[in-house]
């Protein structure tokens, strides 16, 4: 049987088009985390997340006292690279099990905050209020679980690759979970006051915080 060449055109510009839709389909989803290994992050799994700079850049993430020398708890980054802090989780606002880049997440460090020595509150990382004296935004423990919206706005967080170096990100707050929310939008970075390395919120022209994600539990290279 013959096919004219209506018919011919017709199947291919209908195989462009359907080639089309998939491709802004794939460019739409954002690529997914990866830890040291090559292996997708997981919100099922435990990390630390550590200065991707050896040596001089410091370890990982931690908690210390507060500025107002208790409570709430500072986010921090320990001094010495031998030293990976304290494991936690990254869920997103979704609750997909892989977690993506440029996508709103809770980050819950994965201890128990009450009792005698430690404040009686969540381990989930939140923007503070606004320091007037050091005129920074510290990040502090304190925060509601999941509930994306306003009520929780200080309490998302994102990662986003720097560069085109795999596996390398730096921690964003900018949420979209509250299109219609004023918000802030700046990178972590670190404020480096009385020998202690606090996670701040940091203007344009400072550094971020470049961080990896080692798996708490090791896991294999990724082939």
């Amino acid at each position: 049987m013959k096919i004219s060449l209506a018919t011919t055109l017709s199947f291919l510009i209908l195989a462009l088009a359907s080639n089309s839709l998939l491709v802004l389909g794939t460019s739409s989803v954002p690529e997914p985390l990866l830890d040291v290994h090559g292996n997708k992050v997981e919100s099922t799994l435990q990390y630390y997340i550590v200065s991707a700079i050896w040596g001089a850049g410091g370890g990982g993430v931690s908690l210390h006292g507060g500025r107002n020398g208790y409570c709430p708890l500072d986010v921090i980054q320990l001094p010495s690279d031998m030293q990976n802090g304290i494991e936690l989780t990254l869920s997103p606002y979704n609750n997909s099990t892989i977690v993506r880049e440029s996508t709103d997440l809770n980050l819950r460090f994965s201890v128990l905050l009450s009792g005698r020595d430690y404040c009686n509150e969540q381990p989930l990382w939140k923007v503070d209020n606004y320091d007037a004296a050091s005129g920074k935004w510290f990040i502090t423990t304190g925060g509601l679980d999941g509930h994306p919206g306003a009520e929780t706005l200080l309490n998302w967080f994102k990662l986003e690759k720097i560069g085109n170096f795999p596996g390398i990100y730096k921690i964003v707050h900018c949420p979209s979970v509250c299109e219609s929310c004023v918000k802030l939008c700046h990178n972590v970075g670190r404020s480096f006051e009385d020998g202690v390395r606090r996670l701040v919120l940091v203007r344009d022209d400072e550094p971020a915080f470049p961080v990896v994600f080692i798996p708490a539990t090791e896991r294999s290279t990724s082939v």
